[in-house]
């Protein structure tokens, strides 16, 4: 971990912030159209451990809302980037309860993201279009 510094931690922060957007716009691209589906973003305030220690400044994240007939079925709350085992963490919360997206990927290559239900922690299923049809189609 040598090689962390002030300029390290600003690229990984935007690049967190792009892999955010990436996820939301995938999302809202796949619902766009759906009948009595809305999303809705707001946000939170991301400043963790390594931000603060080579004095980065607190940076503001999306939260993705997702509604249905105007009630809400589902948040999308980033956690933190810097995880074990991971390249990110993000909450997928639901009524039929949490959701883990972790982003995975080696050094210098493009994050995926790998998405772990409330009824399975073992097995992973790939974030796609597939997966998000299925969160807004539950009861």
């Amino acid at each position: 971990m040598n090689d962390i510094d002030r300029s390290y931690v600003e690229k990984k922060v935007r690049d967190w912030k792009d892999r955010l957007e990436s996820l939301y716009l995938l999302v809202e691209d796949t619902l766009s159209g759906r009948e009595n589906i809305v999303c809705s973003r707001r946000h939170t305030t991301m400043y963790e451990g390594l931000m603060h220690k080579y004095n980065v400044e607190a940076e503001e994240l999306p939260v993705l809302d997702i509604y249905k007939d105007k009630v809400m079925i589902a948040t999308f709350e980033p956690i933190g980037l810097w995880t074990t085992g991971g390249d990110g963490r993000i909450d997928i919360l639901t009524k039929s309860g949490a959701y883990i997206i972790a982003g995975t990927g080696e050094k210098g290559k493009k994050s995926e993201w790998e998405v772990f239900t409330p009824k399975d922690r073992r097995s992973a299923r790939n974030m796609d279009s597939s997966l998000i049809m299925d969160l807004v189609s539950q009861p």
